[in-house]
């Protein structure tokens, strides 16, 4: 289902079936609702099962650029990580649990040619110092950016790369449309979602008063 279908789901369960044209709720409020519902069973799924469930995935895809940290960390501060370190644009924000933010896969359009690895941010450093890993490319994920890690003098230079991962905010990851794709949600979850908004947020929204003088006081007259 697409997010508005979510929507129009939630309201007309909880108006009985009953279709009305002058709707009061604010279908962006609804929206809200669905995404903080939906990182919440998620994120408790996850401390709870320790894996990622493929209908809640999506892929972004990042361009990387040379990174120097001498032009923007100095001291004990700044991030030493090896010969050559590249990193991505801004990321949008992922959704996070006990074991940091929710990656799938890090790789490239030709996932023969290279293997990527993802890592703990703290443990990038010290990966690719061996002999025989110094050829691979190593990522972790700081400050809302991916940093790639080589030590190889052979690799060809790597443009970009595909990050498959549970977005916070689907609407925002650049592959999704909104209007078309399917909600990256799975069933069950969607009808937790549902009874929980229909018997606390959804229910106290159509048992208040709406402001029918429309003075702009902010007074709603019984």
């Amino acid at each position: 289902m697409i997010l508005k279908d979510i929507a129009d789901l939630l309201i007309e369960t909880a108006r009985n079936a009953h279709v009305i044209d002058d709707e009061r709720i604010d279908p962006r409020l609804l929206f809200d609702f669905i995404k903080l519902k939906r990182n919440n069973y998620i994120k408790n799924h996850l401390n709870q099962k320790q894996f990622i469930e493929l209908n809640t995935l999506q892929t972004e895809r990042l361009t990387l650029t040379a990174y120097d940290s001498a032009l923007d960390r100095t001291g004990i501060d700044a991030l030493s990580l090896g010969k050559k370190i590249l990193r991505t644009e801004e990321v949008p924000k992922m959704i996070e649990y006990r074991s940091g933010p929710a990656v799938y896969e890090v790789s490239v359009a030709d996932i023969m040619s290279y293997t990527i690895q993802y890592v703990p941010f703290d443990r990038l450093r010290w990966c690719g110092n061996g002999v025989v890993n110094k050829h691979m490319l190593f990522t972790g994920f700081y400050d809302d950016r991916f940093y790639v890690k080589s030590n190889s003098e052979i690799e060809k230079p790597v443009k970009y790369f595909i990050l498959t991962a549970i977005f916070a905010d689907p609407t925002e990851v650049s592959t999704f449309d909104v209007d078309v794709d399917e909600y990256p949600i799975n069933d069950y979850m969607l009808d937790y979602i549902k009874n929980e908004l229909l018997s606390t947020d959804i229910k106290t929204m159509l048992q208040m008063k709406s402001d029918e003088s429309n003075d702009s006081s902010g007074l709603i007259l019984k």
